[in-house]
């Protein structure tokens, strides 16, 4: 299947964030990843390119909201089974 210009795009535009990223001997991580396709945003001037550079944003910011909503869940229910499970220490 023939991948869409704006899906290339998009693989350039978050590799050259991350080769940015690399180059400078930053922290390697999804909010500074952000961070860098932000900066890269104020400064771009293609309408294309900050089109795209929108989308990549909010959809890793979006990835990154469900990421940590699902683990809050889970841990959420991980303690809810420990409190419903007796403690071996408080039985006689």
């Amino acid at each position: 299947m023939k991948r869409s210009e704006d899906e290339q795009l998009t693989d350039e535009i978050i590799g050259e964030a991350a080769l940015s990223l690399l180059n400078s001997a930053s922290a390697i991580n999804t909010r500074a990843l952000i961070a860098r396709l932000e900066a890269m945003l104020i400064s771009e001037q293609t309408p294309r390119r900050r089109r795209v550079l929108q989308n990549v944003i909010a959809e890793i910011e979006g990835n990154l909201s469900r990421s940590l909503a699902e683990k809050t869940e889970k841990e959420a229910r991980s303690g809810a089974a420990e409190t419903k499970q007796p403690n071996a220490k408080n039985v006689h």
